[in-house]
């Protein structure tokens, strides 16, 4: 297995730049997981790494080695894209194969291997299916046990799980992250999935426009994005509008029919200005006696997590689901917010 080294790299098609000064580690053994919005450019990024795509400026280092101008085929990484790429004139077992016999192993060899890579993922009884035989699920795991079978040096996976509902993207991903913990195989991820991304990433790079926006750890990302489009990226979110106003205790968010109390030193900076409150849907709780009132507007799901919506004056909330007719009014207490400047950078973590 590799470690992988980018530096500076970017990436101009014509007129349009794909990637911009892209610099990311991702050590031996590690899951990264790139996540941003269709254009974002994690599919460039991928394509990069595995030397699909020749880039404009910088350089990718395998471990210690300069790959930037070794072909594809010499790179040793095994890729798993968003599309079925399985060969529709072979079955499954020589779909497999293919890797290997390409580097002239022998038959014996193959067909071990083969059969335990499929055993590993669950299809073992498939190999002799066709690949328009197989449901979008099982074409993926027969896509994932080719790229596997010879062990390569790193995985690549882009968008693996896109066209699967909802209950086989569950099951997959749980497949996936264990298969990769076993072997211990160097794998970069790109999704725009935030559960996804939180579930599967040792390590998750926050992307946009080409470039990166921030890296750290699922929870890091999660707990304090460091622009309110990394807080969408990261999972559910609401915002409200708010000023920021002075007071001897401290300072108050003051928004549409709502105050909030706040201390952090940092807020003096920001006094008279309006900021971007933003509140996680597990962050906010009943607390019949609050002075902060809501009333309970609709139903509905966040990242497959059924959510109540709750009108805090004229903005809707999203907070843990509420066994609640339409109209209620409840106090609630927000336990933990992020506070956004007006260019939707971090200010401070409340809470």
């Amino acid at each position: 297995m590799a470690s992988i080294t980018l530096t500076s790299v970017s990436r101009a098609v014509g007129d349009t730049t794909v990637l911009s000064n892209v610099s990311l580690h991702v050590a031996q053994g590690e899951l990264v997981v790139l996540v941003g919005p269709s254009g974002a450019g994690k599919t460039s990024l991928i394509r990069a790494i595995a030397g699909l795509d020749k880039i404009s400026a910088g350089s990718v280092f395998f471990d210690d080695e300069d790959v930037t101008e070794v072909p594809v085929a010499q790179r040793d990484v095994g890729m798993v894209f968003e599309s079925n790429t399985l060969f529709p004139t072979h079955r499954v077992r020589r779909n497999v194969g293919f890797p290997l016999r390409i580097r002239s192993m022998r038959r014996d060899i193959i067909n071990t291997r083969v059969t335990a890579e499929a055993r590993s993922l669950g299809i073992e009884d498939m190999l002799d299916r066709w690949p328009r035989e197989l449901s979008a699920g099982h074409a993926q795991l027969a896509q994932i046990a080719r790229a596997m079978v010879r062990v390569p040096r790193l995985l690549l996976m882009d968008e693996p799980m896109a066209h699967l509902d909802a209950p086989n993207r569950v099951r997959l991903r749980r497949e996936l992250r264990e298969l990769q913990r076993g072997y211990g195989v160097t794998t970069v991820y790109a999704t725009n999935d935030p559960a996804e991304a939180v579930y599967m990433a040792d390590r998750m790079v926050a992307m946009e426009g080409g470039a990166i926006l921030q890296i750290g750890e699922p929870g890091e990302l999660y707990a304090a994005p460091a622009t309110t489009h990394i807080a969408w990226l990261t999972g559910p979110v609401s915002f409200l509008h708010a000023a920021v106003e002075a007071a001897a205790e401290g300072y108050w968010l003051v928004g549409d029919g709502f105050r909030i109390r706040a201390w952090p030193p940092v807020l003096g900076r920001h006094v008279n200005e309006t900021v971007r409150v933003g509140i996680r849907p597990e962050s906010m709780r009943l607390q019949p006696d609050s002075r902060l009132r809501a009333t309970v507007d609709s139903m509905s799901f966040e990242s497959g997590t059924p959510v109540t919506r709750v009108r805090v004056g004229g903005e809707l909330v999203a907070m843990a689901s509420l066994d609640l007719p339409q109209g209620t009014e409840v106090g609630v207490m927000i336990d933990r917010s992020l506070v956004f400047d007006g260019g939707g950078r971090l200010i401070s973590v409340l809470g």
